[in-house]
C-alpha cells in the first residue's frame, strides 16, 4: 500500500505563502469558470445547531472541482457568546483532498 501523507497548514503557513491579490482573484475566477462549465459539485450546506442554549451553530460545506481534481469540506462554527471566554465567535477548518 502506498503511504498517505497529510499536510497541516496553519495561519502562519498561509501567510508565508505571500499570495498576491491577483493570485487569489485568479483562483476564485478559475473556480467560478469551472462552476459555469458544470465542472463542479457544490452540495447544499448542512446546518447543525447542537443545542439552542449554546447560542451558535456549525455549517458543513462540501464540494468538488474537476479541473483541480480536488474535493473539500469546510466546517465553520459560529458561537456569538465565545467572546465571554476570550475566544473568537467564528472558527473553521478546511480539508482539501487531492
Amino acid at each position: 500500500m502506498k503511504p498517505i501523507y497529510i499536510d497541516y497548514l496553519n495561519a502562519l503557513d498561509i501567510e508565508a505563502l505571500a499570495m498576491t491579490d491577483a493570485e487569489i482573484i485568479g483562483a476564485v475566477e478559475a473556480g467560478l469558470v469551472a462552476q459555469g462549465k458544470g465542472q463542479t459539485v457544490i452540495e447544499p450546506r448542512v446546518h447543525l445547531e447542537p443545542d439552542p442554549s449554546f447560542h451558535g451553530h456549525f455549517n458543513v460545506l462540501r464540494g468538488y472541482v474537476a479541473p483541480l481534481d480536488a474535493a473539500g469540506v469546510k466546517i465553520v462554527g459560529d458561537y456569538v457568546d465565545n467572546y465571554l471566554h476570550g475566544l473568537p465567535s467564528e472558527f473553521g477548518i478546511l480539508n482539501l483532498f487531492d
